[in-house]
């Protein structure tokens, strides 16, 4: 747990998230009926208060990533997400669906809290870095309430103000456990012969920091599955069982990925 820990954070400066977020790029009472609509309204605010310049270029490079892996976290939070270049600093719109939407993951419900941020391409991994803070923020419900009957734009604005970006932590690992998942399947893939991947290829290999993508394509050519499920505490690339500590975590945080003890691949509760 500590190696992965260490490969996937870094240096970055932390911030509070008021530094990136204000209130007029966030929208409080949506009513839109369907995922794209919600994207198009929050990129066409982020448009308006000019943090991004081409729109439409935006919405295909959010929903070529929401096509990778849904970007619903459960509990009624979905944190979508791109790279274009938009400067040194991130940037994000909230919105607000009291009724909930769709976003197309029926184990983790009707989304009703969206953060859409997006990011320059020359910082791979830079989304999992930072918003780790945020994540486990948005884990406590208490805290979700609070966004939820927030009166207005300006009361979430200051909800969020105080909010860390920072490095990753607790369920922000749940993106590397779908992208590594959704990596391992495309490169089965092409390995196969399928064609018409690269791209998806690509755009996953871009969401994971480096360190993890190394080791990724080291336990990949050495093992040929860099990934494996232990649903019972027993590694399914070597068949041996994992310590009661390790084991435990793994119960707590069925989401999030680990590493086996015994062979270093990658383990996760369950896949699929």
């Amino acid at each position: 747990m500590e190696e992965l820990r260490n490969m996937v954070t870094g240096c970055v400066k932390e911030m509070p998230l008021s530094e990136i977020l204000n209130h007029k790029s966030i929208l409080a009472d949506m009513k839109c009926a369907e995922k794209k609509e919600v994207f198009e309204a929050l990129i066409a605010v982020l448009g308006e208060n000019g943090f991004v310049s081409n729109m439409d270029e935006a919405l295909k490079r959010v929903m070529e990533r929401e096509d990778l892996a849904v970007t619903a976290l459960g509990d009624g939070v979905a944190i979508p997400h791109a790279r274009i270049d938009v400067g040194s600093k991130p940037v994000i719109a909230v919105g607000r669906h009291k009724a909930g939407i769709d976003f197309g993951s029926p184990d983790r419900g009707p989304v009703h809290l969206i953060f859409l941020v997006i990011w320059q391409p020359e910082q791979p991994g830079l989304f999992n870095r930072l918003f780790g803070g945020l994540v486990c923020k948005l884990a406590d419900p208490s805290f979700r309430d609070l966004l939820m009957n927030a009166r207005g734009a300006k009361e979430i604005a200051s909800a969020l103000s105080d909010v860390r970006v920072d490095m990753l932590a607790g369920r922000a690992t749940k993106w590397e456990a779908d992208i590594l998942v959704t990596l391992q399947l495309l490169e089965a893939k092409k390995k196969a012969g399928a064609r018409g991947l690269i791209k998806k290829i690509q755009l996953a290999r871009d969401e994971l920091p480096g360190s993890m993508l190394s080791r990724f394509d080291k336990l990949a050519e050495r093992y040929g599955e860099a990934l494996v499920a232990a649903p019972k505490g027993i590694c399914e690339g070597c068949n041996m069982q994992l310590s009661s500590g390790l084991a435990s975590e793994m119960q707590r945080n069925p989401d999030s990925v680990f590493v086996c003890e015994r062979c270093g691949r990658y383990i996760i509760h369950r896949i699929g």
